[in-house]
């Protein structure tokens, strides 16, 4: 049995890999394969490739030899989805938790933030099929012994649609009790000369990431015979698909981009791959009609049009990428959406695939919020930049804090930003500063000081397609200005798991004896979780802390029926605002809400 911690607790690992297997029996029913041998229910062993069907499932479950861990075994009425119970050949567990990058605006880092990543090491033991296999009675002795990770392998060489669980707790709790995180399985390497293998894992925001993660996609559209300035009737070739899919918000009203010229269309007409396309208005979106020729490459575009960013970016990754729509809560987007993010719209015509990636940061800092792969609620969550909702936790030395340190990131601060929108050409590079109508810039003059700060200016351009008005960009100004005026500190605490309730976007106000005023006095400082870890899962975590902008009680604007301050509840007078006595304080001596 494992060893218990400081606690009396005895911390348990369980480690969950699920691949997708054949519901059919072999050469039952819709499955027509005979002969020997007989397959493993898997892809890659099937001798009935085009009646596979995935909607069976095995859920692989390890443990540490030492845990002891209680009967888990699951089976459904068919037996097609299968879940073992725990085999204790699990080395190690390990997972390095998402770490967001607050309104995609930190320098030197992925607009997208850290991503999580999870790597589960197993002993190749050896293994006799005895669940899992349908056929095994039907199959003669094996002549050597083979280990687990080596019959993995020979039988699944891509992970599609695999996915990998990890659950930490203690002994005496069940798997639904106990912190779990999820991620998607990767590769599986090895088995190694020390008969161990690895399952490596990875977040599916990772899917955000990759080189085909575009939008709008490349366009398989070529013109089909040469057109004039004036031509109002467009041949091309391509199936009907590649023109009636939704780039966008403008509904049946699309658009094509040939050369340098953006074509607007409501139809077509013609059998595929032959066809035209009608309701066609030539040179719009600031571009000029142009004569174009024979086989010219057709790409289609995306255009948002008054929309508020982070609709925008729900809409690219649940319609244009691979990641589960199931992973966005519209509620909890809607939520944080409408409440602290009303005020923002966007409007852009993307003429070209740009990455995904890409796109996401730019409506992230542009539109003032984060987004990222929460690996224990399994979700994908929406934050604003604002200021914390309900009461901060509180950490100290004594009931908290197993160590911390802290560092200073000098290269992340800026004393002015400027802020160049409207674009003139949409088919003109975005870095081209001459390319935008209009230019905001922000200047804190004091961080610029000779006296204050050493007199360096430091100046972050944001060429933006989405920024829109003079209001947008000086709320994105601001709130850059007000993050990183002053060099971002950042604090590593290590603390025991009774504190793992917290999670990445809270408020942390913190008291330790190595932040003091200058007078030496204990001050509190406030600070926001951007990163978990446990280094000792079910025993210590690992919280990554930036310090916050925001300070104080922001105002909030209250219903009309809001009671008086004296008659409110303290949840009310968290989230609303009252006009503070001539003193600046409120009646019960608490500071002033700050309007912000």
């Amino acid at each position: 049995m494992a060893d218990k911690d400081t606690y009396g607790r005895v911390p348990v690992v369980i480690a969950e890999v699920t691949q997708p297997r054949c519901a059919l029996r072999f050469g039952v029913g819709d499955c027509t394969a005979t002969g020997t041998p007989k397959c493993y229910n898997t892809y890659w062993t099937c001798l009935d490739k085009p009646n596979y069907d995935p909607t069976g499932s095995i859920a692989w479950r390890f443990s540490r030899p030492g845990d002891d861990v209680d009967w888990l075994y699951e089976e459904d009425a068919g037996g097609n989805n299968i879940k073992t119970n725990a085999i204790p050949i699990l080395e190690t567990a390990s997972h390095t938790s998402s770490r967001i990058n607050p309104g995609a605006s930190r320098t030197g880092e992925s607009p997208l933030g850290r991503r999580a990543t999870a790597q589960i090491k197993v002993t190749d033991a050896v293994w006799d099929d005895h669940v899992g296999d349908f056929y095994l009675a039907d199959r003669p002795a094996r002549a050597t012994p083979v280990g687990f990770g080596t019959l993995l392998n020979a039988r699944n060489p891509f992970y599609p649609g695999w996915t990998a669980k990890i659950y930490e707790g203690y002994k005496g709790q069940t798997l639904a009790q106990m912190q779990s995180r999820v991620f998607d399985v990767e590769q599986v390497v090895g088995p190694d000369a020390g008969d161990s293998f690895t399952i490596q894992c990875r977040d599916p925001l990772d899917g955000l990431r990759g080189r085909n993660a575009e939008y709008p996609p490349t366009s398989q559209i070529d013109l089909r015979g040469d057109i004039d300035a004036s031509t109002t009737t467009i041949p091309v070739r391509c199936l009907v698909a590649q023109l009636t899919e939704t780039y966008g918000n403008t509904g049946t009203t699309r658009y094509v981009v040939i050369g340098d010229e953006i074509i607007s269309y409501t139809g077509n007409t013609g059998t595929e791959p032959d066809l035209t396309l009608t309701g066609v208005v030539r040179g719009v979106l600031l571009s000029q009609a142009e004569s174009h020729s024979d086989e010219d490459a057709v790409q289609r575009g995306a255009y948002h049009v008054d929309q508020r960013p982070y609709a925008i970016a729900s809409y690219i990754i649940k319609d244009h990428t691979i990641v589960p729509n199931a992973f966005i809560d519209d509620t909890q987007w809607n939520a944080e959406g409408n409440r602290w993010l009303s005020t923002i719209l966007a409007t852009a015509f993307i003429p070209e695939p740009v990455a995904v990636k890409q796109l996401l940061g730019e409506l992230g800092r542009d539109g003032l919020f984060s987004i990222w792969w929460d690996d224990r609620l399994q979700t994908i969550p929406l934050l604003a930049v604002r200021p914390p909702s309900g009461i901060p936790v509180k950490w100290n030395d004594d009931d908290n804090i197993s160590s911390l340190t802290q560092t200073t990131k000098i290269d992340d601060r800026m004393t002015r930003v400027s802020v160049f929108f409207g674009i003139r050409d949409w088919m003109e590079p975005l870095n081209e500063v001459t390319n935008y109508k209009n230019r905001l810039i922000r200047i804190d003059a004091e961080v610029e000081s000779e006296v204050a700060a050493g007199g360096k200016i430091v100046d972050n351009t944001i060429n933006s397609r989405w920024v829109r008005t003079f209001g947008n960009a000086t709320l994105l100004s601001f709130s850059l200005l007000r993050r990183f005026a002053l060099p971002p500190r950042y604090i590593t605490l290590v603390l025991d798991a009774k504190d793992r309730a917290v999670n990445i976007g809270d408020a942390i106000d913190l008291t330790t004896r190595y932040i003091r005023d200058s007078e030496g006095n204990a001050i509190e400082t406030r600070w926001q979780v951007i990163g978990i870890d446990d280094p000792k899962p079910g025993s210590q975590i690992k919280v990554e802390l930036q310090s916050f902008a925001f300070q104080g009680k922001f105002a909030v604007i209250m219903a009309n029926d809001a009671p008086d301050y004296v008659d409110a509840t303290d949840a009310e007078r968290l989230d609303g605002c009252w006009i503070a006595e001539n003193t600046g304080i409120m009646p019960d001596g608490t500071e002033a809400y700050l309007l912000q």
